[in-house]
């Protein structure tokens, strides 16, 4: 098992985890590809063969119910027209049998398509061929007789429809189940594919930091000065193998490197000793002949050192306070400008809160009449599903009528007339009741967002007008902070005007003093000139030794830190 786990390198130890994973996450790919492909094929079995019978077939049933309208119409009124629609539509009926024919070849279906073609050909021989011979009435029993065969197609059609229904929606069911299958398995999948990969991240991290925190511990001893240790046993071949060797080699180099150093130490620290002694006597004699003369001449230095830096102090000073004058001047000025800018300001952002409080009068009332005309809208629907359902039944009361005109004859001819003139009145009003409801329907969803509109805009209008009122407050707050400045201006530039002349006769004296400092100075300094010279050469030399003798100490004492 150890030797499984044996690389050449970290890199490739995690490569090995990283490949491991990659393999666990492929297969769960694959899973979730295979599952997804079947889904996909059940889809569009869906899509593209289900769905179409069920279009096609819902087809085939409204056309057989337009070709009875067509031909009762053709009987009662005569109108070539309707002829026309009949052929119109049973061409219909023949494209919708090719789609479902390729979909479902059924004995049942075949069935239907002749009984369909049968009632189409007997519509054309016993009735439109029999009406144009003069025989209405004829043509009016023939239509009524095979009323039976058109019935049962429109039946047969409508059972092919729901058939497929039932298997779309079976088809829906075991997608949602199959995807509800492959939800549970994915979040377990990934609920094991986590487990698994935070073990072995675990497992690979344990093997890379537990030796690296051995290592680590062992260049802590080495920092604290334990150089007591035994070296490693090292079985692996990767970076972490090389970094144990690397601190064998450290611990055995620190050992002859510290005693070395600890012998040079000791010699340094005994010449740097003998050094310092032979030095300090030299120094002593030339350190009572300079004392005398470093003080005066440290005082006279001082004295004039000081002068000058406060006269040249004074002179900055003196300017800044000019400076300070003429910028408090202007100040003041900038300050009166700001102040009218301040008061035309607030006379605008009272304006602007009058404005304020009229567009949101203006936007209340617009939303009010909005809201009223999406109320006469929906009223107006009402009315006019209540005419649809009205058209209904008339269309519906005028096609009995024409049936019983046909069947009066000669006598009913001129009721047939009226009767048709109703139905088709009848049409053309449901035809407009359709447009009156899409327009309607319009109207209600622009009114809608036309409300929702005005809404938002009044509720930012009353978050503008509170905003203008918190400005007007932070105006008046502005103008009066402006002339509490002013006065503070006017107060601080008096002073400074004083402040200004009084400097002036501070400096000249302060020259004066200054000038005599220096003379002073420069005969005191000609005279310590050499035997500063003197000792400072003695002083440099004795703290040269002392540093060495220092620095031998403490390097003897870091060095007694290390255990060897």
């Amino acid at each position: 098992m150890n030797r499984l786990f044996q690389f050449k390198t970290i890199k490739a130890r995690l490569l090995s985890t990283f490949i491991m994973l990659l393999v666990l996450f492929a297969c769960f790919t694959t899973y979730t590809y295979f599952s997804n492909t079947n889904m996909e094929k059940q889809a569009k079995v869906l899509v593209e063969e289900d769905l179409m019978v069920l279009t096609a077939s819902k087809n085939l049933a409204m056309s057989t119910s337009v070709r009875l309208s067509a031909a009762l119409s053709y009987v009662v009124s005569g109108e070539e027209k309707y002829i026309e629609t009949f052929n119109e539509y049973r061409k219909i009926a023949e494209d919708n049998n090719l789609i479902v024919e390729k979909y479902e070849n059924t004995p049942e279906r075949e069935k239907l398509v002749e009984m369909a073609r049968e009632w189409s050909n007997r519509v054309n021989s016993e009735v439109f061929e029999v009406y144009k011979q003069g025989d209405k009435q004829l043509a009016l029993e023939n239509l009524t007789a095979i009323n039976h065969l058109v019935t049962e197609v429109r039946a047969g059609y409508e059972e092919v429809a729901d058939k497929r229904a039932e298997a779309i929606t079976k088809v829906g069911n075991d997608v949602v189940s199959t995807s509800s299958s492959n939800k549970s398995i994915g979040v377990i999948a990934s609920i094991i594919l986590s487990i698994l990969g935070i073990l072995i991240a675990i497992f690979t991290a344990s093997r890379i930091s537990k030796p690296i925190s051995i290592v680590s511990n062992r260049m802590r001893e080495l920092a604290d000065g334990n150089l007591r240790n035994e070296k490693f046993s090292v079985t692996r071949q990767d970076e972490i193998g090389h970094l144990m060797l690397s601190a064998n080699d450290l611990n055995e180099k620190l050992q002859d490197t510290i005693s070395s150093i600890h012998n040079v130490s000791e010699t340094v620290a005994a010449s740097s000793e003998e050094l310092a002694q032979s030095s300090n006597e030299v120094q002593t004699g030339t350190e009572q002949i300079s004392y005398t003369m470093q003080e005066l001449a440290t005082g006279t230095e001082t004295q004039a050192s000081t002068a000058s830096d406060l006269a040249e102090t004074m002179t900055t000073f003196q300017r800044h306070i000019y400076e300070t004058t003429q910028e408090g001047i202007e100040l003041k000025e900038h300050s009166g400008q700001v102040h009218d800018l301040t008061n035309t300001g607030k006379t605008l952002m009272v304006q602007s809160t009058q404005q304020m409080a009229t567009i949101n009068d203006i936007v209340l009332d617009s939303v009010k009449k909005v809201e009223g005309l999406n109320e006469q809208s929906a009223e107006i629907s009402k009315l006019v599903s209540v005419i649809d359902e009205i058209s209904n039944q008339t269309n519906l009361l005028a096609l009995n009528a024409a049936i019983e005109a046909a069947r009066a004859g000669e006598h009913g001819k001129g009721f047939a007339v009226v009767a048709d003139e109703v139905r088709k009145l009848a049409e053309q009003v449901q035809f407009s009741v359709t447009d009156i409801s899409t327009i309607v329907h319009r109207i209600q969803s622009e009114t809608g967002n036309v409300t929702n509109s005005l809404q938002s805009g009044y509720e930012e209008v009353k978050k503008g007008t509170a905003q203008l009122n918190q400005t007007n407050h932070t105006f008046d707050q502005i103008s009066q902070a402006i002339e509490d400045m002013n006065n503070n201006i006017n107060v601080i530039s008096n002073n400074l005007t004083k402040i200004s002349q009084h400097s002036e006769a501070i400096n000249g004296s302060i020259d004066e003093m200054a000038s005599i400092s220096q003379e002073s100075a420069a005969g005191v300094e000609q005279t310590t000139a050499t035997v500063e010279e003197t000792a400072a050469t003695m002083d440099e030399i004795s703290k040269s030794a002392n540093q060495l003798a220092e620095m031998a100490e403490e390097l003897n004492t870091q060095l007694q830190k290390f255990t060897l």
